[in-house]
C-alpha cells in the first residue's frame, strides 16, 4: 500500500500494488466516537436533531440511522465487585410512566453509580446494592424496600431518613394547614427537624415529640359510635413518626452526613427531569441512552457540599 492522493472529503487514498485498487483507511473506532459526539450533543444540547444534522454537515436521516446502534447497548453503570464506598446517599426516579425507573447511588466522591429495574422494591435494590461493600452510612427517602435491604444486608451500617421526604410525608397525610391542633402542632415539629444540630436540641426535639402524643392521646384514640377511629391520619402520622425516630438522628454521630437526600434529588434527578422534559415522545430504549448519557456526563457545580466533608 502506498499513498495515493486523497479523496473529494479530504481523506487520505492508499494503493494496493497487488490488486491495482484505491482504498480509504476506516478508523471504526474513531468513527464511533465522533457519532457518540453528535449523539450526546443531541441529547444533552439546546439544539434538535436537524441542527446537529446541519452543523455535523449529514442528513437528518443518516442521523437517526447512524444512533440506532447506541440504543441498544447496555446503558447501566458498571458497579466493581465490592466497591469500597463510606457514605451512598441513593434514591430513585421513574423515567418511563410507573414501567422503568432509574435505581441512582452517589457516594462521599461524589461519583455516580445507577441500574435501570421496573420497580423500586425491595428485590430490585438487593440487585444493584449487592456490589457495594457496606458502608459507613447510607441516606434515603425511606422506601421500605431500600430500608429493609440495609437493615437485613448491613447491620453494621447506619441509615438516614431524610428529613424533607418526612415533611412530604405529613404534608400529604394532612395537608399544609391541618384543621386539628394536634395536626399543627405535629407538622410543625416535623418543619423543625432542620434546626436539630446537636444532641442537645435532639433531646430538646425527642421531648417534644414525647409531649406531643401524650397531649393528644385522647384524640387520638377517639372513636365514632361505629367503633372507628376519628382521626385515621393522625394515627398514620403517628405511625409514621414512631417507625422513623431511630433514624431521624443519624448524621448528629457521623459529621458530614447530610440529613437529606436533596444532593441526588435536586443534582441528578433534576438533570434527568430537565432532558426528559427537552426530548418529549422518545421511546424506552431512548430514554435509557438519554439518562445514562446525562448521569455519565454530569458535573456537581460546586464542591462545597457536605459529601465533600464526610471522613
Amino acid at each position: 500500500m502506498q499513498r495515493w492522493g486523497k479523496t473529494a472529503a479530504g481523506a487520505p487514498r492508499f494503493f494496493c500494488l497487488n490488486c491495482r485498487k484505491t482504498a480509504t483507511w476506516e478508523r471504526h473506532d474513531v468513527r464511533k466516537g465522533h457519532e457518540r459526539e453528535r449523539l450526546v450533543s443531541w441529547l444533552t444540547g439546546p439544539q434538535d436533531k436537524g441542527a446537529i444534522a446541519k452543523r455535523f454537515g449529514v442528513t437528518r436521516r443518516a442521523l437517526s440511522k447512524e444512533f440506532v446502534p447506541f440504543f441498544r447497548e447496555n446503558p447501566n453503570a458498571g458497579i466493581p465487585h465490592g466497591f469500597p464506598a463510606k457514605m451512598l446517599i441513593v434514591d430513585a426516579k421513574f423515567i418511563h410512566g410507573r414501567v422503568l425507573c432509574a435505581l441512582i447511588a452517589v457516594t462521599e466522591t461524589d461519583r455516580i453509580f445507577w441500574q435501570f429495574a421496573d420497580a423500586e422494591c425491595y428485590r430490585t435494590w438487593s440487585l444493584f446494592l449487592a456490589g457495594f461493600s457496606p458502608p459507613e452510612v447510607v441516606v434515603a427517602d425511606g422506601q421500605k424496600g431500600m430500608a429493609h435491604f440495609v437493615k437485613r444486608h448491613w447491620p453494621g451500617t447506619a441509615f438516614q431518613r431524610c428529613h424533607f421526604h418526612m415533611v412530604l410525608l405529613v404534608t400529604h397525610y394532612l395537608s399544609r394547614n391541618p384543621r386539628e391542633e394536634a395536626g399543627r402542632v405535629i407538622l410543625d415539629l416535623t418543619h423543625r427537624l432542620k434546626t436539630v444540630s446537636n444532641q442537645e436540641e435532639k433531646k430538646h426535639w425527642l421531648m417534644l415529640h414525647v409531649i406531643w402524643e401524650k397531649q393528644y392521646a385522647k384524640d387520638l384514640g377517639a372513636k365514632t359510635e361505629s367503633g372507628q377511629y376519628k382521626n385515621r391520619k393522625l394515627r398514620s402520622v403517628r405511625f409514621v413518626m414512631r417507625r422513623a425516630l431511630p433514624d431521624l438522628f443519624t448524621y448528629l454521630d457521623h459529621p458530614g452526613c447530610p440529613n437529606t437526600t436533596n444532593l441526588v434529588e435536586g443534582w441528578t434527578n433534576t438533570a434527568i427531569a430537565e432532558g426528559l422534559r427537552r426530548h418529549r415522545g422518545l421511546h424506552l430504549p431512548q430514554k435509557k441512552t438519554l439518562v445514562s448519557i446525562i448521569l455519565s456526563n454530569l458535573k456537581r457545580p460546586t464542591k462545597e457540599k457536605p459529601t465533600r466533608k464526610f471522613p
